[in-house]
């Protein structure tokens, strides 16, 4: 039995619409001169959603051109890139784009791919430019802690799987970041006859190595703020020399209901 995540794609569509237009009305601001840093740190925040929303819900072609749209907005809310009008007229236009997928998505319809595709290589290419020209300067971050990583405890409550939440996928996100190690616990599982498969009775405990900064790891979990107790600590010393002598395991790209 699984869980038929369609009946959550309304609020995905209404929400997704919404920080669309947030962040085309930032982007406006932007290109007319308004100078607020929180500007593009919202214009993150509803990339940030849509990409993981359209994830969920396996709109790939979406989540695809969000992410490439995240990746230079991150870029600029870091300071690593600045924000020119060049660059604010490519997002209006993937804006543009965005919509045009979101609502084909959404009446099970066609987008313009070829513009999409356009857009897309335009949003690659200037990032491109960007890794060239940082290549030789961009410094490794200094964690400030000594930790090279973070311990996480995450616990959902049972009822999550049916918010349309994965929390697979979400592993799958922070392998992308660094060396994920995963330990489940399986002592909260209930007996045959009481197991519920649209429930989620398992626990885990994960180790991530690797330049990670909190607010990265605050992005990928805040689609379950609510629905789990989750604890984020810095690795200490005497922990990331275990996690080194630790096996890493290999994240599937198909879940099982928990």
């Amino acid at each position: 039995m699984t869980i038929d995540i369609s009946q959550f794609h309304q609020v995905f569509f209404e929400e997704s619409f919404e920080g669309l237009e947030a962040m085309e009305n930032a982007l406006l601001d932007l290109s007319q001169g308004v100078e607020d840093p929180e500007l593009i740190h919202l214009i993150f925040r509803s990339a940030h959603s849509i990409k993981g929303g359209s994830g969920t819900f396996g709109f790939t072609a979406v989540a695809n051109f969000t992410h490439v749209m995240e990746t230079l907005l991150d870029q600029m809310r870091e300071g690593e890139r600045e924000v020119t009008k060049d660059a604010l007229n490519l997002l209006l236009e993937s804006g543009d784009v965005l919509r045009d997928m979101l609502e084909a998505a959404r009446d099970d319809g066609e987008f313009n791919a070829e513009r999409a595709t356009t857009i897309q290589s335009n949003l690659e290419a200037m990032l491109g430019n960007s890794t060239d020209a940082n290549a030789q300067t961009v410094e490794p971050a200094d964690t400030g802690n000594g930790a090279n990583g973070w311990l996480i405890d995450f616990k959902p409550y049972t009822e999550l799987l049916k918010t349309g939440n994965d929390p697979v996928r979400m592993f799958r996100e922070l392998a992308e970041l660094g060396e994920l190690q995963v330990e489940v616990a399986t002592d909260a599982l209930p007996v045959f006859e009481d197991f519920d498969p649209e429930e989620c009775h398992l626990s885990w405990k994960l180790t991530l190595t690797g330049d990670v900064s909190r607010e990265q790891l605050d992005e990928i979990f805040e689609w379950v703020d609510g629905d789990c107790d989750l604890s984020i600590e810095p690795l200490t010393g005497e922990q990331n020399d275990v996690a080194e002598t630790t096996p890493s395991v290999s994240v599937q790209e198909n879940s099982t209901d928990a």
